[in-house]
């Protein structure tokens, strides 16, 4: 029994030194309980060739998640060009500075220093057109206010829309002193111009209608669209030693300033020197009975074949002005672009007749603020507009000079049409024998004491 329990005993404690054994590692350093990896022999130890470091298996990476595609942004829309930031409430008060001329029937009209419109009427129902220097919407306007005078006869204030269709109308503009008359135009129109129009039925003697228009002002309620307004041209830097006033060195010797006179005026030449070129026959009707007129060339219309008529008319007396060098609506340009229409027909008149500053007729009779800033010498519009450029018979502008004449007028006529070549022929002789002189724009100026200043629009000399 006690040799059975001792080989038991001795079968044990084999079994545990067996399990012993096999605990043991390579790594004595290792804490038991952590896990190592088995290190194979090299093969220099195996005697097998040199030793190749056998690089451990790298432990594979969890592949990346592949990230979701970003979202292509939305363009960003282009801005549209920017406007002037939406108008508190206020007043747009334009004096007549500010506005451009449109077109007029039968009105003599001069724009004052103080920017104030003086209007003369020969009959009922002639009228003047202006333009605003921008449109505005009337869904934002409260009324319109229009300071005037016109003690005489009444005068009616209107406003036009883009086209210059009509859109709203006061007729009672007669007035005891200065006063406010007042227009509600109808919220659905925009407005673009005014008109100034001579509507007093009860009037006998027109002569006698005299008015004055200071100032035009749109009230304005908060959120209307001031639109963004045409940049204002730098003035071209002036000479020190201009005075602003035109140098006016017309003879008028010839002249008696107790009697009427009148200014003719003749655009769009010079046409030749032929015999029986229009140009030649107004220039012989007026020598003919000792009278002057002024000319206003134009550019394109000069070159070598031509510039004879320009150094004739001059020879003969009569003024030489300038009408730009390509006939543009000057009011629809830069300064850069004025100044350039201007000095280039300046040059060639200068060229000819050895003279350096003319007057100027604009284009279409278009002015605007710009261009009063930038052209330095006088422009001349008219009060009697002959309409010869709309077709009117030699007749017709006979009637309409005569119908209209009055002391220091100026007539527009061009000397490009045989009607206006008809017509001198016989109306000059007919208003020399009536006591009329018949005189350059200069001359008109000079004998009735007026100066002329640059950068000023004259339609009279009265």
């Amino acid at each position: 029994m006690k040799k059975r329990i001792f080989a038991l005993l001795s079968v044990l404690c084999l079994t545990v030194g067996m399990f012993g054994a096999c605990g043991k590692t390579n790594d004595t350093n290792v804490t038991p309980g952590e896990t190592t990896a088995t290190v194979a022999p090299s093969s220099e130890e195996r005697g097998d060739g040199p030793a190749t470091t056998t690089p451990e298996p790298t432990a594979t990476t969890a592949p990346t998640a592949t990230p979701e595609p970003t979202a292509t942004p939305v363009p960003t829309a282009t801005p549209e060009p920017t406007k002037a930031p939406a108008a508190a409430p206020g007043e747009l008060t334009y004096d007549f500075n500010d506005l451009t001329y449109n077109t007029s029937y039968g009105t003599t009209y001069t724009v004052l220093d103080d920017g104030s419109i003086s209007l003369q009427y020969d009959g009922l129902y002639q009228e003047i057109k202006l333009a605003l220097p921008q449109t505005l919407d009337m869904s934002y306007c409260t009324g319109v206010s229009v300071k005037m005078k016109s003690e005489i006869g009444n005068l009616a204030v209107k406003l036009y829309d883009e086209s210059f269709a009509e859109v709203a109308v006061t007729y009672d503009g007669k007035t005891n002193g200065i006063a406010d008359k007042y227009i509600t135009p109808d919220p659905a129109s925009k407005v673009a111009g005014i008109g100034l129009m001579a509507c007093d039925n009860d009037m006998t003697d027109y002569s006698l209608f005299d008015a004055t228009v200071y100032s035009v002002t749109f009230t304005m309620k908060e959120g209307w669209d001031s639109g963004t307004p045409a940049p204002t041209a730098t003035p071209i830097p002036v000479d020190p030693d201009d005075t602003g006033i035109w140098e006016n060195n017309a003879d008028i010797s010839w002249i008696d300033p107790s009697k009427p006179m009148i200014a003719f005026t003749f655009d769009d030449g010079p046409v030749g020197t032929a015999d029986t070129a229009t140009s030649i026959r107004i220039h012989n009707a007026l020598a003919a009975s000792g009278q002057h007129a002024t000319f206003f060339y134009w550019g394109n219309s000069l070159n070598k074949a031509t510039e004879a008529e320009v150094k004739r008319a001059y020879d003969m007396g009569f003024e030489i002005g300038n009408h730009t060098h390509s006939h543009q609506d000057l009011s629809k340009l830069t300064a850069d672009k004025i100044t350039d229409e201007i000095m280039k027909q300046a040059d060639k008149l200068t060229a000819i007749t050895g003279l350096e500053h003319f007057l100027v007729r604009p284009p279409y009779l278009s002015t605007n603020t710009t261009v009063k800033n930038t052209v330095r010498e006088p422009m001349i519009n008219c009060s009697i507009d002959s309409k010869d450029w709309a077709g009117a018979t030699a007749e017709q502008i006979m009637d309409t000079i005569n119908s209209q004449k009055k002391d220091g007028a100026i007539v527009l006529m061009h000397e490009t049409y045989t009607s206006t070549a008809t017509a001198m022929e016989t109306l000059i002789p007919q208003l020399v024998a009536e006591g009329w002189q018949i005189v350059s724009v200069s001359e008109l100026f000079k004998a009735k004491g007026l100066e002329l200043k640059d950068g000023q629009v004259y339609s009279n000399a009265r």
